[in-house]
């Protein structure tokens, strides 16, 4: 039973993120931006580097909002739109978007469009009436900072707009044609761009928020299931079997590590999949199919607990064989995984990334020690050996 507290307390720390308050406040905005607007209110938003700052004044049918939201855009070309959605939740499909445009002569255009699902479809997404007012339309460019920004002011009729829960998206892309955008990058950032957002005391609630939390756990789990526990067992039956001394506890050591990997890596991959199927509209192909090997042949790896043949049947060497084999191939499909999970949350991955690469450093290092060891004790005993064998002969002779 005490195999099964680390699990259960790695699992609970992993979620305690989850806890925390489902409501933000963002950083201010920075220096920089700020100095190009005059609104009373100004965030950084979560994703694209992207800043928004806006004020309201609330009339009889309507709220004027005049926004002011911008980011910094290196490339000689793009586009770059902000929106809002009067449905129940963030998302780009029925948003209502402003949409402003750097061309390749460096002119500057913008205008209005009505987000529809033939966006998604592939059709050509053409400037439109949105349904409500907006004047003072302006797009700029800073040569001096690179901020690339759009503002206007938005009448948006109650109650169909609620400024304590506005949904407002916003994008950036890096193609157009004329002033048709074409598709954006599909990274997490560009794909998490939304959120919910009380205009009157500056608080939200990103739609990729919680995605963003349980991303966190679902790394941690696999991470720490997957990547640690799993290479430790390997490393008990590897080395613990006979040196430094020949005993038994080597193998609950093994069997406790593997449990406990394996348990935390299912609580992970469970994540995993329902991160997959909420997220309808982008599939990381590569490691979703690695996570699904390591998932399926680890779980073939614990059914040996109970399943394995015993030591006198005839095919115990040949399954060793199988089972070894097999935990090495996927102690490397586990390393190639957890990579692919990590760069798919550029830009933010350099943490994660460090982090592991410290941590099949450390793992390196005990390996290549337990290596040595084993060899320099395997070198010693055969020299012992052949010492032993020479004496026993020239006793015999004699």
């Amino acid at each position: 039973m005490y195999i099964f507290r680390w699990p259960v307390i790695v699992f609970i720390l992993a979620l305690f993120s989850l806890l925390s308050t489902t409501s933000q406040h963002y950083p201010t905005c920075s220096e920089a931006f700020a100095k190009l607007n005059n609104m009373s209110k100004c965030l950084k938003l979560p994703t694209l580097g992207a800043e928004f700052a806006w004020n309201f004044h609330d009339q009889d049918h309507t709220t004027q909002i005049d926004i002011f939201f911008g980011t910094r855009l290196h490339a000689e070309i793009g586009w770059l739109a902000w929106g809002v959605n009067p449905t129940n939740e963030p998302k780009m499909i029925g948003t209502r978007a402003i949409i402003g445009f750097r061309m390749p002569n460096t002119s500057m255009a913008i205008d209005t469009y009505n987000v529809t699902g033939a966006a998604k479809l592939g059709c050509g997404l053409q400037p439109s009436e949105i349904g409500f007012a907006v004047e003072k339309k302006k797009i700029e460019y800073s040569d001096a900072n690179h901020y690339f920004t759009i503002s206007a002011s938005l009448y948006l009729p109650k109650p169909e707009y609620n400024i304590s829960r506005l949904n407002h998206v916003w994008q950036v892309g890096y193609e157009s044609n004329g002033m048709e955008p074409l598709i954006h990058p599909k990274s997490l950032q560009n794909v998490d761009s939304a959120e919910t957002i009380n205009l009157r005391i500056g608080v939200s609630e990103g739609v990729g928020q919680h995605r963003h939390h349980l991303r966190k756990v679902h790394g941690i789990l696999n991470i720490v299931g997957w990547g640690v526990f799993l290479p430790v067992g390997v490393m008990a039956v590897r080395y613990l079997r006979v040196h430094p001394k020949q005993s038994q506890w080597w193998f609950y050591l093994h069997v406790s590590c593997q449990t406990v990997g394996y348990i935390l890596g299912t609580f992970g991959f469970i994540i995993g999949l329902w991160l997959g199927h909420a997220s309808k509209y982008y599939i990381f192909h590569k490691h979703r199919t690695l996570s699904i090997f390591i998932f399926t042949f680890t779980t073939l790896q614990m059914l040996a607990l109970r399943l394995k043949p015993k030591r006198k049947d005839e095919y115990r060497k040949f399954w060793n064989l199988y089972h070894h084999c097999l935990g090495y191939a996927l102690l490397a499909a586990i390393s190639v995984d957890v990579f692919l999970g990590i760069g798919i949350l550029k830009p933010l991955d350099h943490a994660w990334k460090w982090s592991y690469v410290g941590i099949l450093g450390i793992l390196g290092v005990i390996f290549l020690l337990f290596e040595i060891y084993s060899w320099c004790k395997f070198l010693g005993d055969k020299k012992e050996k052949k010492k032993q064998i020479n004496s026993n002969q020239q006793q015999q002779n004699k």
